[in-house]
């Protein structure tokens, strides 16, 4: 039987990762074996919620800061919007949906219910939260100039848009198709491996990889300007890792490390929305709370 958000709550309290472990924690394995099962609880050697000297967030005090379950005047309302287009823009139905519930179980944001859908054209709806999903498998048709256009203004107000490969990086297609989108709306910026050093992998979990469905690539691609990720290529199928079916079920399998990669999965993309709702990174600090206030998408 799937436990109640509350309950899962409750098992995630210990699991933030609200600031950085000391170094000797550091140096513990942060990845569990791919063969062991999920665990009931969050072990103590998982990277996981380590109030520091200071921290609100000690003395026992609700990490998520719903007491009762109402939400604070600290909570960020987002939408997480998916690229419409012509042609496979949603090889993973609900994957966003998911995503928006572990947001709201793990974080103060306080994402929709139902996450949008938005064409490139339709200016007003796209400018409306800083974050954008683009999901596909095979090719990426064209968008058209002014689809481009609105994309490439996103960008550059601030937006992040995630590529998803569903494919999981078996046909190069879509990322190849990908690439040269990018190279047309950010000329100025060539599409690289982000380094592990950057604060996407610890803005609110501590990540050594970019797990998906998939193991396949040991990093993911970035368009960045002066640090500040524009856009990020996920190669392992992000959102292949996230669907649920109408049970409540994964929809498909994570091969090769099941259940735990899953759940890295989850955290990485807890991140990329953690970063993508804040700017003003310390790079020697990963507070949520410090991140959450530094920025209100306007």
């Amino acid at each position: 039987m799937r436990p109640t958000d509350l309950e899962r709550r409750a098992l995630l309290m210990g699991m933030g990762a609200v600031a950085l472990a000391p170094a000797a924690s550091l140096a513990r394995s942060r990845e569990p074996s791919p063969a062991a099962p999920v665990p009931a609880a969050p072990p103590d050697d998982w990277p996981g919620f380590a109030p520091g000297p200071g921290s609100p967030f000690g003395g026992g005090a609700d990490p998520f800061g719903m007491p009762g379950g109402g939400a604070d005047s600290s909570t960020i309302t987002i939408d997480l919007p998916q690229l419409r287009y012509e042609g496979s823009w949603n090889p993973r139905p609900g994957a966003m949906r998911v995503l928006a519930r572990e947001l709201r179980l793990r974080t103060r944001l306080e994402p929709v219910l139902e996450p949008g859908e938005v064409a490139a054209a339709s200016s007003a709806e796209l400018f409306a939260t800083p974050f954008l999903y683009v999901a596909g498998q095979g090719e990426l048709p064209p968008l058209g100039p002014g689809g481009e256009e609105a994309l490439r203004r996103f960008i550059d107000l601030g937006g992040l848009i995630v590529f998803d490969a569903a494919d999981g990086g078996t046909d190069p297609g879509f990322v190849r198709d990908v690439k040269a989108l990018l190279g047309r709306i950010s000329p100025a910026s060539e599409v690289a491996p982000v380094g592990r050093d950057h604060v996407l992998y610890r803005s609110f979990y501590l990540i050594d990889s970019p797990m998906g469905r998939t193991r396949t690539h040991d990093h993911v691609l970035g368009v960045q300007d002066e640090g500040r990720l524009r856009a990020l290529v996920m190669r392992n199928d992000l959102g292949g890792a996230l669907a649920e079916t109408n049970d409540g079920l994964p929809a498909y399998p994570c091969t090769p490390g099941g259940h735990v990669q899953r759940e890295w999965a989850i955290r990485f993309g807890v991140n990329i929305l953690l970063y993508a709702t804040c700017t003003d990174y310390k790079a020697d600090r990963a507070h949520v709370e410090t991140l959450l206030r530094s920025r209100r998408w306007r």
